[in-house]
């Protein structure tokens, strides 16, 4: 049982991978404009953040039933985390939007140096990965959905924490490489790509905030 658990485990970790979602982007973002250690914080929040959810599930199994199965219950928690989280996803694209990378005023031929930016910078990115992944009611839902997955088939004890375990390996694994691509691109990039990427970044930021809105509050 718990050798299925992690190959189900390490295949739903490789449908949340592929899922490009906001946190995406603005991992590339960081990666081209920073390097890997700014980006890495960024993803240590979110992973940090799925953690908090995972331990909220896998501690609280029947709150998640509870919720699952009430359908007003799931559709105020969606309501409540979409609002909150499509509005704060608006300010994340507006602020990238409105702001210039350091590396668009130096020149041409940028080199940007990890050990320039600050630990409180690197806190920054830690808190905005830990909320972007916090206020988006997508992983909370996959992680109890997840949860609602080992109940019916039936895993107890080391089956379920092989399938979480299985999931956030491949979840991490996936974002060092995605870390490491956006540094790798980083190197091939001149001084004007970087405020295309942080624009787009801002973009999507905002595009995935105003359609969350409107889905939580309009649709």
């Amino acid at each position: 049982m718990i050798g299925q658990a992690i190959l189900e485990g390490a295949l739903a970790g490789v449908i949340l991978s592929v899922f490009v979602g906001p946190i995406f982007f603005t991992m590339l973002q960081l990666g081209v404009e920073h390097g890997f250690r700014a980006a890495f914080a960024l993803a240590l929040g979110q992973w940090v953040s799925d953690l908090l959810y995972i331990f909220l599930a896998f501690w609280g199994a029947i709150w998640v039933e509870e919720i699952i199965a009430d359908e007003v219950k799931q559709a105020t928690f969606v309501w409540y985390s979409g609002t909150i989280g499509g509005c704060l996803l608006i300010l994340f694209g507006a602020g990238l939007l409105l702001t210039k990378s350091v590396s668009t005023a130096v020149s041409d031929k940028i080199e940007i140096a990890e050990h320039k930016v600050s630990k409180a910078a690197y806190f920054a990115y830690f808190f905005q990965g830990f909320l972007i992944n916090t206020i988006n009611p997508t992983p909370l839902l996959f992680w109890m959905g997840l949860m609602a997955f080992a109940i019916n088939s039936n895993y107890i004890g080391g089956a379920t924490a092989a399938l979480y375990i299985a999931v956030m390996s491949v979840v991490i694994i996936a974002d060092c490489l995605k870390i490491y691509l956006a540094k790798t691109i980083r190197d091939k990039l001149k001084a004007q790509h970087f405020l295309y990427v942080r624009r787009l970044a801002g973009l999507v930021l905002g595009g995935f905030g105003l359609v969350l809105l409107l889905k939580v509050t309009v649709l």
